[in-house]
């Protein structure tokens, strides 16, 4: 039977997968009850916030994790590929030629029925997210990705699995349609919640009245019971505020009133530099920004983008030329290799503490601000999922009020409501932004300006 799918070629399989009431737990339940009946082909996008059990699924489903209750059964024995979200191996080449190279095989070397992607497009600059689009679009199999580019997914899901309050909801369109939906299901549920808080209320009044009347007499009390029990029905069928899903980064910024017009930020003049002689990363390139700009950096991953930034921070040194900061401003400088610097045996209020004379409940009030529970405070950080490292080191970043924001991929590992989070925080930050991002909805809303890196130069773009 495993034969059968094979002998004609993969275009002509058909891929049926049915969990049922798969469960995960750790400390405490991830995934309860979690059931789909699946069949067919094409690209799943598994979405859901930071920590929620994504990869876990994913894990589960690879085999290279058990549940701890539920099963899974495909109509076949599959062949599946699994690309955990950070490569490791092939060490001459880059992060982003490590996950082309490893996709070019998953995709195209004729070995996989079902392809399971976690975060495939981290560290892809934007030709070769061009080219991960069109190759999905190649693969005759089914592919579930997790992934938090929203160009890609809009692009090439055409289902939509969401990871929500420890179980999985179905749609079965794909993440543009998904987002239109999810929106006007919100509003809906948003107008339920204020009748039925109005409702509430007054339910509240009335069984509050009647208790006062019930001291005279049986029919009183029999009437106030029936408004208890009324009001105990009401509240069990009441809808939680779904704005309260909604995030929002919040950082009071001290650099508002002490900005000065046109004063600079980020200065290069006549800048060349070469790792190689021969081989200029920068010929006589001239970068000019002011106190306020937002402009993003948008060139292929080896141009030169992190070798600008170590120059401007003094981490290497011009050939000749100069690259430098406006005077007496702060400038945080923020990337996925940070990360690594976490200790993992401390907890987010643990690192936060180490790092800032601030009382526990100060650092709580804080990480909630970044969507932090009071479980996930308190866990160690070893045990939190990429995106929740990622979310951790970014308060402990924007904490420190920087006048000038350099922000190197800083949606790596984020989910989707944490980047429109700090998509909102960036339009709404008064300093200087120099943005390198492959991610084309981050920039498009964020940027007043585009350059880019060619020809050893330093160009405006739009």
């Amino acid at each position: 039977m495993s034969l059968w799918p094979h002998l004609f070629g993969a275009s002509f399989i058909m891929i049926n997968l049915k969990i049922t009431k798969l469960e995960k737990h750790y400390n405490q339940p991830l995934l309860d009850d979690v059931s789909v009946n699946f069949a067919g082909t094409g690209v799943i996008a598994l979405i859901g916030d930071n920590g929620c059990g994504k990869t876990t699924l994913l894990r589960i489903l690879s085999g290279e994790e058990t549940a701890d209750g539920g099963t899974i059964e495909w109509s076949f024995p599959p062949r599946i590929g699994f690309l955990l979200q950070d490569v490791t191996g092939l060490d001459e080449l880059s992060g982003g030629q490590k996950k082309v190279a490893l996709l070019s095989e998953l995709i195209y070397g004729n070995q996989y029925d079902v392809l399971l992607l976690d975060e495939p497009d981290n560290h892809l600059d934007l030709d070769n997210k061009i080219w991960f689009r069109q190759a999905l679009s190649d693969f005759d199999g089914l592919v579930i990705m997790i992934s938090h580019d929203r160009t890609t997914l809009k692009a090439v899901t055409n289902r939509t699995w969401l990871v929500e309050d420890r179980s999985l909801r179905i749609f079965p369109f794909g993440n543009a349609k998904f987002v239109y939906e999810y929106e006007k299901e919100k509003e809906t549920l948003t107008h339920l919640f204020e009748v039925q808080q109005k409702e509430h209320k007054r339910l509240k009044e009335l069984v509050a009245i009647f208790r006062i009347r019930a001291r005279n007499g049986p029919k009183h009390a029999r009437y106030f019971h029936a408004l208890e029990k009324r009001l105990a029905r009401f509240e069990a069928g009441m809808v939680i505020d779904p704005r309260k899903k909604d995030a929002h980064i919040i950082i009071t910024s001290k650099i508002i009133g002490k900005q000065i017009d046109r004063k600079t930020a980020i200065f290069t003049k006549d800048l060349s530099f070469s790792y190689d002689p021969g081989n200029p990363v920068f010929d006589k390139a001239d970068f000019h920004l002011f106190v306020g700009d937002k402009v993003a950096l948008l060139s292929p991953n080896g141009s030169g983008k992190s070798t600008l930034v170590k120059l401007l921070l003094g981490q290497l040194t011009p050939a000749s030329g100069r690259a430098e900061l406006g005077n007496n401003l702060k400038v945080g400088y923020y990337t996925q290799d940070h990360l690594e610097a976490l200790d993992e045996n401390l907890t987010p209020v643990g690192a936060f503490m180490a790092r800032h004379p601030l009382f526990e409940h100060q650092v709580e009030g804080i990480l909630r601000r970044f969507f932090f529970t009071k479980h996930t405070c308190k866990s160690r950080i070893g045990s939190l999922s990429g995106g929740q490292k990622a979310r951790l080191q970014l308060a402990l970043f924007l904490y420190e009020n920087p006048d000038i924001l350099i922000l190197d991929e800083p949606t790596n590992h984020l989910d989707i409501k944490s980047i429109q989070a700090l998509e909102t925080f960036l339009k709404d930050f008064p300093g200087t932004i120099l943005l390198i991002s492959h991610d084309h909805e981050l920039v498009e809303n964020v940027a007043d300006l585009v350059y880019e890196i060619k020809d050893q130069k330093i160009t405006l773009v739009s």
